[in-house]
């Protein structure tokens, strides 16, 4: 377990040092794995770095200075959740599917990869798919 701590914070250091090089500065974080998984799917999806991807996404939530509500005010999330859970009241369970196809996840919008996990909402009229982070929100 102490080897793998050593290699984490060496690669860590020279990824900084990397970044230190170019004259940008470095920022990481620790997030669900879920969000991970996301995000790599997303960048696969557009054929971009995963690093290039979050830049844009900050660089988008930050422009002109200006951040956007729900990044200020964490009850936004909160009523995203009841949103979701209210969208899919007809749906009696939840079962976690491998999908066979791509498909749009009926909660978010975000677009599946054939071979991602997903939940299906059983007893729906609609077929109901949606994605981890979703089903985390209900």
């Amino acid at each position: 377990m102490e080897d793998m701590r050593t290699i984490g914070k060496a690669r860590r250091d020279k990824a900084v040092s990397v970044a230190m090089k170019r004259k940008e500065e470095y920022l990481g974080a620790r997030v669900p794995k879920v969000l991970r998984d996301r995000v790599v799917e997303r960048a696969k999806a557009l054929g971009i770095p995963v690093s290039i991807l979050i830049r844009n996404t900050l660089e988008d939530a930050f422009k002109e200075g200006v951040v956007g509500e729900d990044v200020l005010n964490p009850s936004v999330g909160l009523s995203d959740k009841k949103a979701i859970s209210e969208n899919f009241s007809s749906v009696i369970g939840w079962e976690l599917i491998q999908l066979n196809k791509v498909v749009e996840c009926s909660g978010c919008g975000l677009e599946l990869q054939r071979g991602a996990e997903a939940s299906i909402g059983l007893g729906a009229r609609q077929p109901v798919v949606i994605c981890c982070a979703c089903k985390e929100n209900i």
